[in-house]
Parts: C-alpha cells; structure tokens; sequence
C-alpha cells in the first residue's frame, strides 16, 4: 500500500460520512446473522453518537473507502469501533494501516489500552487483529453471555 494514495480526516461518531459508515456496517451485520432481531444485545454498544473519535479513510481522489473510531470504555481505556474497508479497496492494506493510525492517535491522546469486540465468524477481522498484537481476552460489557462474542485487547 502506498500511503501517499490515502487521506485521513479526523471527526467525530456523528459525522455525517461516518454515519454513512455505520449504516453500511449495521445492514452488513444484519445480514450475517439473520435480521436485526438477532442482534438486540449488540446494537446499544455500537451508537455512532458515542464515539469520540471517528477517522473516515479517502482515496487520492476524495472518495471515503474505510473508517474505524474510538468509543470511552473506561478510564485510560477506549474501545475501537466499526473497523470497516469498502469492497472494492479490500485486500491493499487499508484496514492495518488506518489501524496503526488510530493506535498511534489513541496513545498520544493518553489511552493506554484498546479494546475491541468482534465476531467467531469474523475470521479476516480476527487474523487482522491478531497480526496487529491484540490479544484474545474474557467478554468485557455489554458483551458478556452474548453468543459469537469474541474480545480483543492490546496495551498500547
């Protein structure tokens, strides 16, 4: 990956672009479990409004390509949030690359831990974190008891 070809922007959860994301990620999760109703645990943990920091990836050409956030979790810990790379720019390095920025952001903002909730089936996401250092850890809330949880932390 060429980082020259990205761009990123700094916002927050209730940016309109970043909105845009999470409406592709809700209906993208959605679909891999079988509606919304199967999601009813999940869905209050992932209100874009609560992320304080949203970085929304573009091409060299303007076009937004991926996004990923940060949520407050506890203190000197922060969640990260929808880690998302459109179809079309999967595959080039995108998601590790806007990953360390947001690593990289976190702890000079003084976060001393991330954390992050995925799913079993999630296998691409799963490898990407584990590539990354995050390490499998216990459900932390609102995840615990919930099925296909599988949480992830890194001290930064």
């Amino acid at each position: 990956m060429n980082n020259e070809d990205y761009i990123i922007r700094l916002t927050t959860g209730s940016d309109a672009e970043f909105e845009a994301f999470h409406a592709i990620t809700e209906n993208y999760y959605n679909q891999l479990v079988g509606g919304p109703q199967n999601r009813r645990g999940f869905i209050p943990g992932n209100e874009s409004g609560k992320v304080y920091l949203a970085m929304i990836v573009y091409s060299s050409s303007g076009v937004p390509v991926a996004c990923c956030g940060l949520k407050a979790h506890a203190p000197g810990v922060s969640e990260v949030k929808r880690v998302w790379v459109q179809p079309p720019f999967r595959g080039r390095g995108i998601a590790a690359w806007m990953m360390r920025r947001l690593e990289e952001y976190a702890s000079a903002h003084g976060c001393k831990s991330l954390v992050l909730m995925t799913r079993e089936r999630m296998t691409v996401a799963r490898r990407l974190y584990e590539s990354l250092g995050y390490r499998q850890t216990a459900a932390y809330q609102p995840y615990v008891g919930m099925d296909d949880a599988v949480c992830y932390a890194k001290n930064l």
